[in-house]
């Protein structure tokens, strides 16, 4: 394994905004930061309001202790509803699943898209900045905000050269700095593992169409609730394509239906079969 360190890791000017996602990538990062010697002016984690319980656990018990040995700020959890308080006309103030049992749909990736992110973690945290005095400070002397995201060496696509949201193009600059240090996912976890941190769960929604065959077995074992809430999502949803379209597209088509599998009615599946390559929780998780 080469040397993890890159010295001449620097962000770009401006006060650095940590865009936390709850998992490897976003951990690694701030590990990144610290041997750097970069401290973050704000940590933020926007929530749609359905997060796996051991990703709520690693952010709120094992991350505080290490945040506050190196200096770090706590993490800012903001979400849609407490935010859009605060914001005039906001839209449609509610969690993803509250949209989704009140439009009878599934997730926007069980469909092939990706926009739960721009909703439920995008517009929270612009909302969020735009009532930050110390950001309205940077952006009138002429200066961007510094947005770090942790897209590794494996994610090229996503890590884009400048904002594409019209309202944060001129207020943002992205920063990424585990593509800048050249690191990919394994050394993303050998550094955590350097930094005597235990590896983060994946974050993403319980309910999440990316789900593996295996998380959608440990979900209903480990939290049986947020599992019945799933199972209630996918038959109130009114879909077209049953074939296709379901909250479980790790299986083949035809076997989709999450509430269908619940009961029993697909029969024995095989989870290396139903494993996806691509299965990447949503468009912002790191």
């Amino acid at each position: 394994m080469r040397e993890l360190f890159s010295p001449d890791l620097a962000p770009p000017p401006g006060l650095v905004v940590v865009s936390y996602g709850g998992g490897v990538n976003s951990v690694a990062m701030l590990v990144m930061l610290a041997r750097h010697g970069i401290t973050p002016h704000a940590i933020t984690m926007a929530d749609p309001g359905s997060e796996r319980a051991e990703t709520i656990r690693f952010r709120d018990v094992v991350m505080p202790p290490w945040l506050a040995t190196h200096g770090f700020p706590p993490i800012t959890v903001i979400d849609r509803i407490s935010e859009g308080q605060h914001v005039p006309r906001a839209w449609r103030l509610e969690t993803l699943r509250d949209e989704c049992m009140r439009i009878n749909a599934l997730p926007s990736v069980a469909y092939g898209w990706k926009r739960c992110s721009a909703k439920h973690k995008g517009d929270p945290h612009r909302w969020w900045l735009n009532r930050q005095p110390w950001a309205h400070a940077e952006w009138d002397a002429g200066r961007k905000v510094v947005k770090a995201i942790g897209y590794d060496t494996g994610e090229p696509t996503r890590a884009l050269a400048a904002m594409q949201n019209t309202w944060e193009a001129p207020r943002l600059v992205p920063w990424y700095p585990l593509r800048d240090a050249g690191l990919d996912r394994e050394e993303c976890e050998v550094l955590i593992a350097e930094e005597g941190l235990p590896l983060p769960p994946k974050s993403a929604c319980t309910f999440c169409p990316n789900n593996t065959l295996g998380e959608w077995e440990a979900l209903r074992r480990d939290e049986p609730g947020r599992f019945a809430e799933a199972v209630e999502m996918s038959r109130n949803a009114e879909v077209d394509a049953p074939d296709v379209v379901g909250l479980m597209r790790c299986n083949p088509h035809g076997k989709r239906q999450l509430h269908v599998w619940a009961e029993g009615g697909y029969g024995g599946l095989d989870p290396i079969a139903c494993e996806r390559e691509d299965a990447m929780p949503c468009e912002c998780a790191t």
